[in-house]
């Protein structure tokens, strides 16, 4: 049975929370794209990459949902982060879902140094 897109959704923010990056990698395949500004992540392996990045970024983050527009495949949100070493305060990103996966995700985020005993 083929996921919903908020079913993988959902999983998404789980395997994030819990800094799983084998989960996160799971709601990718090979053909699945990630852009941000900077470059774009192709494939489970590039994908995983960006993740772990973030994720050393943001040890012990607390994530926040803002805004979650879904349009049929496609998704819409916002968000923020707070770590002990960085903050996210404008993260921003849309995913298209295909086929029980997300097909292509477009990510924007600033992180911001957390000035020492702000948090």
């Amino acid at each position: 049975m083929t996921r919903t897109p908020q079913d993988i959704f959902n999983h998404h923010l789980s395997a994030l929370g819990g800094r799983d990056l084998d989960a996160i990698a799971e709601d990718y395949n090979e053909a699945s794209v990630l852009i941000t500004a900077e470059r774009s992540y192709r494939g489970k392996r590039e994908i995983r990459a960006f993740f772990s990045a973030l994720l050393d970024a943001l040890p012990a983050a607390d994530w926040a949902l803002g805004c979650t527009t879904f349009e049929g495949q496609v998704l819409y949100i916002e968000w923020t982060a707070k770590s002990p070493a960085h903050h996210v305060d404008d993260g921003v990103d849309t995913f298209v879902f295909g086929d029980g996966m997300i097909a292509t995700q477009t990510a924007h985020c600033s992180l911001v140094k957390t000035a020492l005993n702000a948090l």
